[in-house]
C-alpha cells in the first residue's frame, strides 16, 4: 500500500517539479566533460580513426540505409573529408554544453556528432561507449533550467528515470554474471586482471600478490557493490 501511494504521488508531481535537479544538472555537466576529454584524446590520432585511408572496415550498405544514414555521414566517401570539422564541433559544443544553456539543442548536436564519429571508428567501441550513446540520447529530452513548462518537466523526469533504469540494469547484469564466474566466487578474479599488462597496474598487482586477503576483499566487494547498486539507487 505504501509503495502504491508513493508511486501515485510521484505520478502526480511528475509534471510539477524536476526530481534531484541539482544532481541531474551536475551529471549532465560531467557527461559533456567526458565527451570533451574522450574526443580530445582521439583527435591526436584522428587520421588513423576517421580518415578514408584508415584500416577500419567500411560499413555495409545495409548498416547505412534509411534513418541510419544520418549517423553515417563520415562513412560516405564523398563526405569523409568533414571529419576534422566534426571533431572541432563536438569539442566546442561539449564546452558550451557544460554552461547549461540550450540544453536540449546542445545534447542533440553532440549526440549527432558523436554517433557519426563513433560509427566511423566502430571497431574501437565497447560497452562503455554504448552506455554513453544511450545517455546521450536521453539527455536530448532533459532540460534542468525550464521550470515552468509542464511538458518539459515531465520529459526531463522520464528521461532521468530511463537513465537510472539503464544504469541499474547494467550493474545488476554485470554483478550476476560475475557471481556465475568461478574466479569471482573464489575471490581471486582481481588478481588475474591486474596481472594482465594491458589492463592491470604493476604496483597494484604486487600489492595483491603480497596480501591475498586484500584480493578477496576487493574482488568480492566489487561483486557486492554491483549487485547492491540497483537497491541502493
Amino acid at each position: 500500500m505504501e509503495l502504491y501511494q508513493s508511486i501515485k504521488i510521484w505520478f502526480k508531481s511528475l509534471h510539477q517539479t524536476i526530481y534531484h535537479r541539482k544532481s541531474l544538472s551536475m551529471a549532465r555537466k560531467l557527461y559533456f566533460v567526458w565527451i570533451f576529454i574522450n574526443y580530445a584524446i582521439l583527435s591526436t590520432t584522428a587520421d588513423f580513426f576517421y580518415s578514408a585511408g584508415n584500416y577500419i572496415p567500411e560499413r555495409t550498405s545495409s548498416e547505412m540505409s534509411g534513418y541510419k544514414s544520418i549517423f553515417n555521414i563520415l562513412n560516405i566517401e564523398s563526405l569523409n573529408f568533414l571529419y576534422p570539422y566534426f571533431i572541432v564541433l563536438i569539442l566546442v559544443i561539449s564546452i558550451f554544453g557544460v554552461s547549461g544553456r540550450y540544453q536540449r539543442w546542445t545534447a542533440a548536436a553532440v549526440y549527432l556528432l558523436m554517433m557519426n564519429l563513433d560509427n566511423k571508428a566502430h571497431v574501437i567501441l565497447d560497452g562503455g561507449n554504448n552506455l554513453i550513446h544511450l545517455i546521450g540520447f536521453y539527455l536530448i529530452f532533459i532540460d534542468t533550467q525550464n521550470l515552468k513548462n509542464p511538458l518539459s518537466i515531465t520529459l526531463t523526469n522520464l528521461a532521468r528515470l530511463m537513465i537510472l533504469i539503464q544504469v541499474c540494469l547494467i550493474y545488476a547484469t554485470a554483478g550476476l554474471l560475475k557471481v556465475m564466474g568461478p574466479l569471482w566466487n573464489k575471490g581471486v578474479a582481481l588478481y588475474y586482471t591486474m596481472g594482465v599488462p594491458e589492463f592491470g597496474n604493476e604496483k597494484l598487482f604486487q600489492f595483491l600478490s603480497d596480501y591475498p586477503l586484500a584480493v578477496a576483499l576487493f574482488t568480492l566487494g566489487t561483486v557486492l557493490f554491483q549487485l547492491s547498486f540497483p537497491y541502493l539507487i
